[in-house]
């Protein structure tokens, strides 16, 4: 696989950063996961760390070096991230109504193909681009009571922009309910096509105007100029804004490709675990967050 990859994510006008960006890659498979802590709980941000964590433990363990079945590990792992933030603040004894809750949206790129898997309102953009010139856009569509709005027509998309509840979400990982967990169907990839995951921080500002803006021009500047025109376009209220984008080069038929960092570099091989050590690996990053098990940050 050969593709470029920039990530980039910023406190806004906020207190703390509460989102949270990874991404990972062996020869033969890519994992970019996005996720947002939800602010109206307590510490979001530990929420979003907890299902960076769990995901990418996950992803470690079986892609060996390619995943087997890259819907089913996003649905699974999805859910992982979940359970661990629920046992989490079931140790540390946080009630129901505030324990940490976090959005999240998570890709794989593998055979040529992307496949994600979210849960709220931090979205996923693709674009083809054929000759240059962008062609189609996809995105998922949120799990907010103001999508639902506007999916019956009670809604205009502007409307939507500024109503009250936009930030109300049905579904997210972490909390007493259980989350919709939405997997696409695969997608096939051609050169040039454009991969982009963010947080509403970052789509919000700019609704799909996104698209264009990180399209039409290399990604090492693309991204950090999004980001800029979302913070700018929110001023004083700026929320967190993180993006991660993949443009994807379609294979050399006569040669090899190679994975590429966005500093140039091959990634690094992933540490493969059984499922007992993956297990532990997840305990000992829970052990590690700054809170002890009777809810009293440490």
């Amino acid at each position: 696989m050969k593709y470029s990859i920039i990530q980039e994510s910023r406190i806004g006008k906020r207190d703390i950063n509460q989102d949270r960006v990874s991404w990972l890659a062996t020869d033969d498979t890519a994992l970019m996961i996005v996720a947002d802590g939800m602010g109206g709980h307590l510490h979001g941000e530990i929420a979003a760390q907890l299902a960076i964590d769990t995901i990418g433990a996950r992803f470690r363990s079986e892609a060996r070096p390619r995943l087997a079945d890259p819907a089913l590990f996003l649905a699974l792992a999805l859910r992982q991230g979940h359970e661990s933030i629920v046992r989490h603040a079931s140790d540390c004894r946080i009630p129901a109504h505030a324990a940490p809750r976090t959005t999240c949206i998570a890709c794989v790129v593998q055979d040529g193909q992307a496949i994600w898997a979210h849960a709220g309102d931090s979205r996923l953009y693709l674009v083809h681009q054929r000759d240059g010139e962008q062609q189609r856009a996809l995105r998922t569509r949120d799990h907010s009571l103001v999508q639902r709005l506007v999916d019956d027509g009670t809604l205009s998309p502007e409307q939507a922009a500024s109503h009250p509840m936009r930030n109300r979400v049905f579904s997210c990982l972490g909390g007493g309910t259980e989350p919709q967990i939405e997997v696409s169907a695969p997608v096939s990839l051609q050169d040039g096509d454009l991969i982009a995951l963010c947080t509403d921080g970052t789509w919000s500002p700019l609704g799909d105007g996104l698209v264009a803006a990180l399209a039409s021009n290399p990604l090492t500047s693309s991204v950090p100029g999004v980001l800029d025109a979302a913070e700018r376009a929110a001023g004083p209220n700026a929320d967190n804004l993180s993006l991660i984008a993949m443009r994807w080069e379609a294979p050399d038929p006569d040669g090899d490709t190679l994975n590429l960092r966005d500093d140039g570099t091959m990634p690094r091989p992933l540490q493969q675990f059984s499922d007992d050590e993956l297990e532990r690996a997840v305990a000992e990053i829970r052990s590690r967050l700054p809170y002890s098990h009777n809810g009293v940050r440490s």
